[in-house]
């Protein structure tokens, strides 16, 4: 019997938007709130922060809504290049992905490692064997079929939101507002808040990071033509809204020169308004908040290898389905990548290159969306106010880039030759 490596349509708009919501809500809204502060010194420039990178990030679902209503599979970015510019171009963004994200996977158990730690008050030491144990536990899980894999990330992002929305109406009732009419003595003004903007945009970024997965699952979304759309749009509008509010309950509470000092502004917060019990309290919300992004990119990932594979742009062996519906070959390289790099620690390094790699990929989709567009060809969902938007997305990811190149050049080198030796990797093993 010949093999499936066919994905099932079973996953409606709930369902991307618990992936959408679940991967980009992860550690780095704990975290990042207190850099942008740093940066930007004054309450409403960090604010105008927060809602440009929402607008960023919608111009970025804009242009994926339409690529994967124009194509609609398995696979994500790799699949847009593949039809724009041939099977070279698919196999460097394709296999560059797949390493991203499993680094990706790696950073995000250790870290819930960390947390189920503190809830539990075990050795800070058994972070990364826990991290390990937490990427084998939802490997199997969602080894188990899409259901599984969906129900589990549908229950994990709305309890992290519901969480996150208590955090919001706890600081509303609690607070003063003292954030508000407080800043930082030596705030950039002029050219040089311009300068600060741009710095802390990185970070802002990177919280947002998280709508382009939907991609990755499109040939398992029921209806595509109907639901990708709405899967993109209202999940970046809910990170969005999720965002300014947890920033402004953030203000509610805490002096905008504790803001900037903080390493956990959420857990200031909370203690600030439950005193002792906050540490518990913001270990279980932390650990929900970043679980749901593990589970999420575990769930999407193998999606990639399966398509890369399935194209013939890597062992067709990674592309068969179990009868769950699971690209179950994939999901167990993935899930075994993953654990190597959680156990050994090198996804340290790994990480440091992916946002120069997500400039690189998501600016080049502008550029697959305008060649696709003249190729023609039917979408069922266009772009607004085209070439104007994305070309909006592409000139600021290339000036995060340029930011980038100033500021961290050696990783920013690193970077640029990983996709080199990808490139001439493939101009060996793909015809």
């Amino acid at each position: 019997m010949r093999p499936v490596t066919q994905l099932r349509r079973t996953l409606g708009t709930l369902d991307g938007l618990a992936m959408v919501v679940g991967i980009a809500v992860g550690a780095g809204i704990f975290r990042t709130p207190g850099l942008v502060a740093a940066d930007l010194g004054r309450p409403g420039l960090t604010f105008v922060a927060w809602v440009l990178g929402g607008l960023v990030s919608l111009l970025g679902a804009l242009v994926f809504a339409e690529l994967s209503t124009r194509f609609p599979q398995a696979g994500g970015k790799y699949v847009y290049a593949r039809e724009a510019y041939g099977r070279r171009a698919a196999f460097v963004v394709g296999w560059i992905e797949v390493v991203i994200y499993s680094a990706a996977i790696a950073a995000v158990s250790v870290v819930s490692g960390e947390y189920l730690a503190r809830l539990f008050s075990w050795s800070g030491t058994r972070a990364q064997d826990t991290g390990v144990v937490l990427i084998v536990l939802f490997t199997a899980l969602n080894l188990i079929g899409v259901t599984a894999g969906r129900l589990t990330q549908n229950v994990v992002t709305a309890a992290k939101v519901l969480a996150l929305f208590g955090v919001v109406m706890m600081a509303g009732l609690a607070g003063h507002g003292s954030g508000w009419h407080t800043s930082l003595p030596h705030a950039p003004t002029g050219l040089a808040a311009w300068g600060a903007l741009a710095l802390a945009f990185q970070a802002v970024i990177w919280s947002y990071y998280g709508y382009p997965d939907a991609a990755k699952i499109a040939e398992e979304v029921d209806d595509p033509d109907r639901r990708l759309p709405r899967i993109f749009l209202i999940g970046i509008a809910s990170v969005t809204a999720l965002y300014l509010l947890l920033n402004a309950a953030f203000l509610q509470v805490l002096s905008f020169p504790r803001i900037a000092s903080s390493t956990l502004v959420a857990g200031d917060v909370a203690a600030e308004i439950f005193g002792a019990r906050a540490g518990m309290l913001m270990a279980g919300l932390a650990f929900l908040v970043v679980i749901a992004s593990l589970n999420g990119n575990l769930f999407v990932t193998p999606r990639v290898v399966f398509g890369l594979s399935r194209d013939g742009l890597g062992p067709i062996a990674l592309a068969r389905v179990n009868p769950g519906g699971t690209p179950w070959t994939a999901m167990v390289l993935v899930g075994a990548l993953s654990t190597v790099l959680a156990a050994t620690g090198e996804f340290d390094r790994l990480l440091t290159l992916a946002i120069t790699l997500i400039l690189v990929t998501d600016g080049f989709m502008v550029l697959v969306l305008f060649r696709l567009r003249r190729q023609g060809g039917p979408s069922a969902f266009h772009v607004p106010f085209y070439p104007a938007l994305p070309l909006a997305f592409l000139l600021t990811y290339a000036a995060l880039f340029v930011g980038a190149v100033v500021q961290q050049p050696w990783p920013t080198l690193y970077a640029l030759g990983v996709l080199v030796a990808a490139w001439v990797l493939s101009l060996i093993v793909v015809r």
